[in-house]
């Protein structure tokens, strides 16, 4: 009963500070903008090009709806939000594909959409709801296995400590990037494995197999490196052993894991580039032009920021920016604070559980995790320099939120201590 109870509790408030900014957490500038940003309008084209025809017009893809011959994308996507919300659908003059991914939650939306027809704003209200909801789940179920393994105390002091870092929530809601996918398989790992002591290798996979369809199926590729190195934490928590066998093993079931779901988007994603241009070797080309534009695209900072342009020969411009900014919403701290500084505090609490012997396991899954956003800020250096409204998020898979219980098993083992 007490589990529910903190389940449904962490939950509900997570879900009003995703969806509302009930506690003002979230600074303000940033929560009015994430309401509707540039990407989640290409979103709403797709629901407009889907009501002016079918679901799969232009491959499917989502993308930016023109209503007239000379907007821009940005002016575009919001003439669309205006007509979508207004129950118009507008003369298409043209649409442009947004083609570097499948955008299957818009598919999954736009059949939602023609079954029930709704009120538009009324279905957007239930797909921005899904999404906030989804991601306040998952994180509630971590906490109800923080509490499990470490006691009440410490995951509530992990619940404050999450709710705080706006980061995460941002763009929770958001029909677009839909945050809460990075989390799943992550979450079902600790359940699992804290469940099947003697893993059933066999569900596992299969399971997993899926959770990365849903993965690739709603963000495509987005934040791909850092989500194959979160998804792997659990496993490696649980089953970890410094043997050849292990590392053998580990490497064949992720493979699986990975290359069955992997296989069936790209193929789709073909099919609807087959859709939209007659041709799958477009599709190819599109795809390998998509990498190669995240990974090594030429930038350079603009004045304000000219000092950069030196460190970016050594990625050093990407982890100043990325280690800089606020986790904190400084409307109410009033001060940057620093993600360096969590950081930090990990490191402390880290040293401090590895002398007094305790939780040593997580400690070295928590840094082997750092991997993961760290993976993303180099080996996609110019996706982290262009989306710096977004790209704070992978800090927090997992790497920060395990960062976060590293804190909160030290502060509960001192306040124990101090009694």
């Amino acid at each position: 009963m007490k589990e529910k109870f903190i389940f449904l509790l962490f939950t509900i408030i997570f879900f009003l500070n995703i969806q509302f900014n009930l506690f003002h957490l979230i600074p303000r500038e940033k929560f009015e903008y994430s309401k509707l940003e540039e990407s989640e309008t290409l979103v709403i084209g797709k629901l407009l090009n889907s009501q002016h025809g079918s679901v799969f017009d232009d491959g499917g893809f989502t993308g930016t709806y023109y209503s007239d011959y000379i907007s821009g994308r940005k002016t575009g996507g919001k003439k669309a939000y205006e007509a979508y919300i207004n129950n118009k659908v507008p003369t298409k003059y043209s649409y442009d594909a947004y083609k570097s991914q499948i955008g299957g939650q818009a598919i999954l939306y736009s059949i939602f959409d023609k079954v029930f027809d709704l009120d538009n704003k009324i279905n957007l209200e239930i797909f921005r709801m899904f999404n906030s909801l989804s991601l306040s789940i998952l994180l509630a179920l971590f906490l109800v296995w923080v509490k499990r393994k470490f006691g009440i105390m410490t995951s509530v002091i992990s619940f404050l400590l999450i709710l705080v870092n706006y980061w995460i929530f941002l763009y929770g809601k958001s029909t677009w990037w839909c945050n809460w996918v990075y989390f799943l398989p992550f979450i079902y790992g600790l359940f699992f494995f804290e469940k099947y002591k003697s893993a059933n290798f066999r569900r596992y996979m299969i399971v997993f197999s899926t959770l990365f369809f849903i993965k690739f199926w709603f963000t495509g590729f987005e934040f791909i490196t850092v989500f194959l190195i979160g998804s792997s934490i659990p496993y490696l928590y649980y089953i970890f052993e410094n043997k050849l066998s292990f590392y053998v093993q580990f490497i064949k079931r992720h493979f699986i894991i990975t290359i069955i779901p992997l296989l069936l988007s790209v193929l789709f994603q073909l099919y609807q580039f087959k859709l939209l241009a007659g041709s799958f070797k477009a599709g190819i080309l599109h795809l390998a032009d998509a990498y190669s534009r995240r990974s090594s695209g030429d930038y350079f900072y603009e004045e304000k920021f000219s000092y950069l342009n030196q460190l970016k020969k050594y990625h050093l411009d990407i982890i100043t920016r990325y280690v800089g900014n606020s986790f904190i919403n400084e409307d109410l701290t009033f001060v940057k604070v620093p993600f360096l500084i969590l950081i930090i505090a990990g490191i402390i609490s880290s040293v401090i559980l590895f002398i007094k012997k305790r939780e040593r396991r997580l400690v070295a899954v928590t840094w082997f995790s750092i991997a993961a956003p760290f993976s993303w800020f180099i080996l996609f250096k110019e996706h982290a320099h262009i989306h710096k409204h977004i790209d704070f998020f992978v800090w927090y898979c997992p790497f920060l939120i395990l960062i976060i219980l590293l804190i909160s098993l030290t502060l509960n083992f001192v306040f124990k201590t101090a009694k």
